[in-house]
């Protein structure tokens, strides 16, 4: 997608109804998500991962403040100040896209289960959900939202119905800029691209707020299926007499279900192989079909 058609999803809301404004006036929700701007997110992280990976930015602000990086960049706004571990990348990029569209954003209160510490929990579930305008401003958002969410977020089984993401299959339709890796040793990355050879491409932050540009292999771990691990999307929602209702797996063609934790089907070329060999192999573009010759009669 051009970089006009990303600038021109977002509505000029000049300083008036800046980052520092009332919610209620700074990001009114003006219409829902759709597969366009699905489409537009995508391009949006797109561009903020080639920056990543070209060196133009060493921490997500720095990458948000930037206009000649971040297409969506706010002008006259005071720069963004904040942190962003891994889990927080993709929660401020989603919520900042959603900032300049005038989109609503909604994510999980918190997440419940066995054991002490809520990264790893053991049978992880979502409960409740929280609205962006339960924030006084929209950078009040950007700036506390990572004390908010963290990589057990991303824990949870596929066929569960609710949270902010869900598994995503392993083909070139699900998995594009903007779909998240979960690592359930705790860590969180976010695709940027996949490359015609199958290469995925990624980007995430660290505890000291830099961010760094690995290519998906071996060195991540998808882990068992109880875990959730793999590749995620964030999960469409729609609201039901004014409250907010996440759309159910089977509402979801590009859910995954426990299919990429299916041993069986890693194989590549008729032979076994290991996942991320196999994710590649099932990744790459296809050739296009040779022409067929029509002879003369």
């Amino acid at each position: 997608m051009a970089l006009a058609a990303i600038v021109a999803a977002a509505p000029a809301l000049g300083l008036a109804q800046g980052v520092d404004r009332p919610m209620a006036t700074a990001w009114p929700a003006a219409r829902g998500w759709n597969a366009s701007l699905e489409a537009r997110y995508g391009c949006f992280v797109q561009r903020i991962g080639q920056a990543v990976a070209a060196g133009r930015c060493r921490h997500l602000n720095d990458c948000l403040n930037s206009p000649s990086i971040n297409p969506l960049h706010e002008a006259g706004a005071r720069p963004l100040r904040f942190r962003a571990d891994c889990a927080d990348v993709p929660y401020i990029l989603r919520a900042y896209f959603a900032y300049r569209n005038r989109l609503p954003f909604v994510w999980t209160r918190a997440m419940t289960g066995r054991g002490g510490d809520p990264r790893y929990l053991l049978d992880s579930r979502p409960t409740g959900l929280r609205r962006w305008t339960e924030f006084a401003t929209p950078r009040a958002l950007f700036e506390g939202i990572g004390s908010e969410v963290h990589s057990g977020y991303f824990r949870q089984a596929p066929e569960l119905d609710a949270g902010d993401t869900y598994q995503a299959a392993v083909s070139r339709a699900a998995i594009r800029p903007g779909t998240v890796f979960y690592d359930p040793n705790g860590h969180v990355l976010v695709v940027y691209e996949v490359t015609a050879q199958g290469e995925v491409r990624l980007f995430d932050g660290h505890p000291d707020n830099s961010l760094s540009h690995p290519t998906l292999s071996a060195r991540q771990e998808l882990g068992p299926a109880r875990f959730g691990g793999g590749f995620r999307n964030f999960r469409p929602f729609t609201f039901r007499g004014g409250e907010p209702a996440f759309l159910r797996n089977r509402q979801l063609p590009l859910w995954g279900g426990r299919g990429p934790f299916d041993r069986a089907r890693h194989r590549v070329a008729g032979a076994p192989a290991e996942f991320f060999a196999w994710v590649r192999a099932r990744l790459a573009a296809r050739p296009a079909a040779p022409a067929r010759t029509v002879a003369s009669r």
